[in-house]
């Protein structure tokens, strides 16, 4: 999940009377993290679309861990 994301889960935790699930901060800092929110997991990743996909591999490192991980907790 994306910056987005993040916020729409934090903004329902908050409709719903509950703390944040997702704390404050940069995706990249957060993401590797599992939080819980009612019976499903959240997990942070860092996002990247469009052009500019192709020309940070660094990033493009990351997304591909957070999806082995996260394919790792339902495989």
């Amino acid at each position: 999940m994306g910056d987005v994301a993040i916020k729409a889960v934090n903004y329902v935790a908050a409709r719903a009377g509950q703390k944040r699930v997702i704390p404050a901060g940069p995706t990249y800092k957060i993401r590797g993290t599992e939080y819980r929110f009612r019976d499903g997991r959240a997990f942070p990743s860092y996002l990247q679309a469009g052009p500019s996909f192709f020309i940070e591999k660094t990033k493009r490192a990351m997304i591909a861990e957070d999806i082995a991980a996260a394919l790792a907790l339902v495989g």
